[in-house]
């Protein structure tokens, strides 16, 4: 996941060799797909493929006729994509829509119905969302519904503003994992890290201490006063399935 990768680089100086086996990724920018390509091979990564392409309209990865499946996905997609393909997804080829299709003018839950489904049967995955798409409803709330039923959502991260570049407003991480422990089923860990940054000129930074302290609580799994709280999966459908992060921690 997102913050075990970054944990993993940095107690390793970068090396990221055998991290997880064979890395895959998909970029629709030329530039973007080739300045991944490079930085991986920087850091000493030889087995890997980055695709040049759209990832909703046109996935590269294709095995037997169906979506490559994966033991772990990662992803910080643009957020609330206009333009993202929702005219092909009701008649999606790879059967990506099976929680329902997404709003027009926003493809947050495309990204998330791609991800899933290139989930191998004990597969994880984490991706950056921006906070409202926990929370919005309409056709996005009916997949959410749908999502949390099938009780893989795992851990719910909400970070500062502006920490990625392009947009200010607050984003989250969010966790999944098809085979919860026993001590997560049904459960979900809510961590509030709204105050773990720095304030630079331009946009808020996370540093190691703010980035170590988040890996802290998500690997505690336990409850802290103002920053984490662990939720019955019953206590989300009496809210609506609504994950707002204010619903569960007070400030």
């Amino acid at each position: 996941m997102l913050l075990e990768a970054v944990r993993y680089i940095r107690e390793n100086e970068g090396d990221i060799r055998g991290l997880y086996g064979n890395l895959f990724g998909q970029e629709k920018n030329f530039i973007t797909s080739a300045m991944a390509r490079a930085n991986l091979y920087l850091h000493g990564l030889e087995d890997f493929r980055v695709a040049k392409g759209d990832t909703l309209m046109e996935p590269a990865f294709i095995e037997s006729g169906e979506l490559k499946k994966f033991d772990i996905v990662i992803a910080n997609p643009p957020f609330s994509l206009k333009n993202w393909g929702h005219e092909h997804w009701s008649a999606d080829r790879w059967g990506r829509n099976a929680y329902g299709l997404p709003p027009m003018k926003n493809g947050d839950y495309a990204w998330i119905e791609h991800m899933i489904s290139s989930l191998k049967p004990n597969g994880r995955m984490a991706v950056v969302l921006p906070q409202g798409a926990l929370f919005r409803m309409g056709s996005e709330g009916k997949i959410r519904e749908k999502i949390l039923k099938e009780d893989i959502v795992e851990c719910i991260i909400g970070l500062a503003p502006n920490i990625f570049y392009g947009a200010s407003v607050s984003a989250s991480i969010v966790i999944m994992n098809k085979n919860k422990s026993t001590l997560k089923k049904n459960k979900i860990l809510i961590v509030d890290a709204s105050e773990q940054f720095w304030a630079a000129k331009a946009q808020n930074i996370l540093l190691d201490e703010h980035i170590q302290h988040i890996l802290d609580l998500y690997e505690g799994f336990e409850n802290q006063v103002g920053e984490s709280k662990i939720i019955e999966l019953s206590d989300v459908q009496d809210n609506n399935w609504n994950l707002n992060i204010s619903r569960y921690i007070l400030p």
